[in-house]
């Protein structure tokens, strides 16, 4: 497995001869999944937990899940509790979502440099068209980022860009 991640490391760094820090974006943001986003008025933040080998090196799951609920609370987005955001879900026509923040980190070699991967992932209820009594929780909005670098601030600020595309995706469709 080590082995196929530094392929995938070098194949980036390739492609972004002469960068320190290089990173690919990978997103699949689109006029039509922002057009998602219209009429959601709460949104819980999760963040996926952090290998705590990567925890130790200053970056917690914690401080991201801080960091976006700023950059949220910053545009003007009504966040929930998790207890809240459970709640309200069960109901059939409360406008919600849940949005996700997945770093994976993986550690190269012996020098620091580390590959990484960010996933902003905006989920909501959703019903099939063909059975609309089936209610699923899908997501409508997504973006990615993989990159390799030697400096965990670097990921730091690719996950505060994913939101802030996020934002201005939500914001776009939601003007107020």
């Amino acid at each position: 497995m080590d082995r196929k991640l530094r392929w995938l490391a070098i194949l980036i760094m390739v492609l972004f001869v002469g960068r320190v820090d290089a990173f690919a974006k990978v997103g699949v943001y689109s006029e039509m999944n922002s057009e998602t986003l219209r009429g959601v008025r709460s949104i819980y933040v999760r963040v996926a937990p952090i290998d705590s080998k990567i925890e130790q090196e200053g970056f917690t799951t914690a401080q991201i899940r801080r960091d976006t609920e700023r950059q949220l609370q910053m545009a003007k987005i009504k966040l929930l509790p998790e207890e809240e955001f459970n709640r309200l879900r069960r109901t059939r026509n409360y406008p919600l979502g849940r949005l996700e923040v997945i770093v994976t980190i993986k550690d190269m070699n012996k020098d620091n440099e580390k590959l990484y991967s960010i996933i902003i992932r905006f989920s909501q209820i959703a019903f099939l068209s063909r059975a609309p009594v089936i209610k699923l929780f899908a997501p409508t909005w997504e973006s990615q980022t993989i990159g390799y670098s030697g400096d965990l601030s670097v990921v730091t600020e690719g996950v505060k860009a994913g939101v802030e595309e996020f934002i201005s995706a939500y914001t776009a469709v939601n003007s107020k």
